[in-house]
């Protein structure tokens, strides 16, 4: 009770003299919205033989909302949070395909329908600012949650020498895991509290995908399958937006 006392009395202390010191130092908190492009990076990124999500994901879009508490000077916390649009390469899904098909001795020819991938990411951790007047430089290292939705991958196959078609599909799936994050911006103010900034952004996790079924399909054949694997899944983002300081 008394080792939960003194800890309890060195956290008020702690934050009194936080407090002070950043009011001392004239904090200001920091809000900004930024969206740009967005590229894949991992396994889930490159091409690999015999992996149906090697080289799945491909380039889009995404959105991110950031609020900086600066606790001193030139130290601060950030939080983060983030929505990934990726489109999807049918391709892999295809090559998959294709080895099914050999199996029948038959040679197909493809019409695809996909989905996008999708990662959330929702992260916080410290930031350090190198001040230049009234512009900045940002560096900021996150942990948080990453969430990851997989694509719908709909494959039609037709036989070259006719029959029936095969039809392939890859049904989404959904996940979650601790992941990291790492980046920096740049803000120039453009009049009083408002600035434009311009950011760039690693996010990545260690996601397990757990009985993803590939299934395929004609006539009576059926090839389906589960996948069950960890892949690092990651996006490096760059964009601009707009920030206002309080």
């Amino acid at each position: 009770m008394k080792i939960f006392l003194n800890s309890q009395t060195f956290l008020i202390a702690l934050f009194l003299f936080i407090a002070f010191h950043a009011q001392a130092q004239n904090t200001r908190s920091f809000f900004s919205v930024t969206g740009g492009y967005s590229l894949p990076v991992g396994e889930l990124a490159r091409e690999k033989l015999d992996d149906p999500f090697a080289g799945l994901t491909g380039s889009g879009y995404f959105g991110q909302a950031n609020y900086d508490f600066r606790i001193a000077r030139w130290v601060g916390l950030r939080v983060s949070g983030s929505m990934n649009l990726n489109k999807t390469n049918s391709q892999p899904i295809i090559d998959k395909a294709n080895s099914y098909a050999a199996g029948l001795g038959e040679t197909f020819t493809w019409q695809a329908n996909v989905s996008k991938w999708k990662l959330n990411a929702l992260m916080v951790g410290p930031a350090l600012y190198i001040n230049m007047g009234r512009a900045q430089i940002e560096l900021h290292a996150q942990g948080g949650k990453v969430w990851a939705n997989s694509p719908t991958v709909d494959l039609i196959g037709t036989a070259e020498n006719g029959g029936e078609p095969i039809t392939v599909g890859l049904k989404p799936a959904s996940t979650s895991a601790f992941g990291l994050a790492g980046g920096a911006s740049l803000r120039l103010p453009i009049a009083g509290k408002l600035y434009f900034q311009l950011s760039g952004d690693v996010i990545g996790a260690e996601a397990e995908i757990k009985d993803v079924t590939i299934r395929a399909v004609r006539g009576s054949f059926d090839f389906s399958e589960k996948v069950s694997e960890k892949r690092f899944i990651g996006v490096v983002n760059v964009g601009a937006g707009l920030g206002i300081a309080f």
